[in-house]
């Protein structure tokens, strides 16, 4: 390194020493990762959500009065949450994680004996479900919509409350209640969303190059059953159901009862087939297991709500009733088979897929491309380009 002074002599400073390569690093306590680079991911925490039946009618209580208005806010809430999903345009998706969360909330914490502090928890919970499923919407869309609500279904707050006012208390109690949701949950989010899974389950890679060889009686059948599958599972998530199962166990849940619906109605000899839940689900599905999930759901339907989606008489299904619909074979313990999961990578990293699959998408990308253009054209012919006016002369 050197510098020119102003009588143009050159003056040579000395170089900075570098530090030798074989420095010692200094020592690391006990128990401290000395990483020089990126620290380990962050593991978020998971949680057990699946409860016996017998604790989750029994978290109601004695009190007749008292469980009696606790299920009245409890279902002025769920209302709220389909609601919202219609005014917000949510996903189902979005819909069922705020049950789910919800149902988690009050069986853990309870809920407020004042309907409008219920409304401000199942407000964080939306939220938080909106964040985690979907697009998250303005916060205006929320206080507006949630304003609304109260109004329509609380008429004595329209006398007494002013509605910016009110405004003004919702927004401030947003942020409030999201953070100390995600607190009380301990940042747990792991969902386990039915209404997610199912789509994953049986996307279009699964359903072109894991379900090309099922019997074609049986591919005719399923997109029906699959379709009021979906159906079953908005509705059973008004009620208590996501505390009984997890998602998979959920999913399977629904498929029975619709495969028996199908029987039923339409073909007295459908069957699913040989090994269809082994194949897809990483959980155990036997007969006795299910018969009894069916009981308990029928039992919390009695304790809890009577809606017009409650399924009544038809959940006294009988383990030989399971039997006739599915076909799983009995020795598990000694056959040796890959856990199906739709998230597994090891499953789908070769990449390789068929024909059919690549022709479906294909298809779907034309299909999209020509629902924009005519929502373009749509509103284009709506609101038309106007010609700028001719220029005015000066006067």
């Amino acid at each position: 390194m050197s510098a020119t002074s102003s009588s143009g002599d050159v003056k040579k400073f000395q170089a900075v020493p570098k530090p030798t390569s074989n420095a010692s690093p200094p020592p690391a306590s006990s128990g401290f990762n000395a990483r020089t680079l990126w620290p380990d991911l962050i593991e978020t925490p998971e949680n057990q959500w699946v409860f016996e039946c017998k604790d989750i009618i029994e978290k109601i209580g004695t009190n007749g009065p008292i469980a009696v208005e606790m299920k009245k806010n409890m279902e002025k809430c769920l209302m709220y949450f389909y609601t919202l999903k219609k005014k917000l345009n949510l996903f189902d998706h979005t819909y069922t994680a705020s049950c789910i969360l919800f149902y988690r909330y009050w069986f853990i914490y309870g809920i407020p004996t004042a309907i409008t502090e219920c409304i401000h928890i199942s407000q964080g919970i939306l939220v938080t479900a909106c964040k985690t499923m979907e697009n998250n919407r303005p916060i205006e869309a929320y206080i507006k919509a949630t304003c609304e609500f109260l109004m329509q279904n609380i008429p004595s707050l329209k006398s007494r409350t002013n509605i910016d006012k009110l405004k003004w208390e919702f927004r401030d109690k947003l942020v409030t209640n999201e953070k100390k949701i995600l607190c009380l949950f301990g940042f747990d989010l792991n969902i386990s969303n039915p209404k997610e899974l199912i789509e994953e389950v049986f996307s279009g890679y699964y359903r072109f190059n894991r379900d090309h060889n099922l019997p074609e009686n049986f591919k005719k059948a399923f997109p029906k059953i699959l379709q009021e599958s979906r159906n079953f599972m908005v509705q059973a998530v008004t009620q208590p159901v996501s505390l009984l199962c997890d998602g998979y166990t959920f999913i399977v849940l629904s498929l029975i009862y619709c495969g028996l619906e199908y029987k039923k109605l339409v073909d007295k000899d459908f069957r699913y087939p040989k090994n269809f839940f082994k194949d897809r689900f990483p959980i155990e599905v036997t007969p006795e297991n299910f018969a009894n999930i069916f009981t308990d759901y029928k039992l919390l339907e009695e304790n809890f709500f009577n809606l017009k989606s409650n399924k009544g008489a038809k959940l006294q299904i009988d383990s030989s009733m399971i039997d006739s619909v599915i076909d799983e074979s009995g020795d598990v313990e000694n056959e040796v088979s890959e856990i199906s999961d739709p998230f597994n990578y090891e499953l789908i990293k070769s990449g390789e897929v068929k024909e059919e699959f690549l022709n479906h998408i294909e298809t779907r990308v034309k299909d999209l491309l020509d629902k924009a253009k005519q929502e373009s054209m749509k509103r284009k012919a709506k609101d038309p380009i106007r010609t700028p006016d001719a220029k005015k002369p000066k006067i």
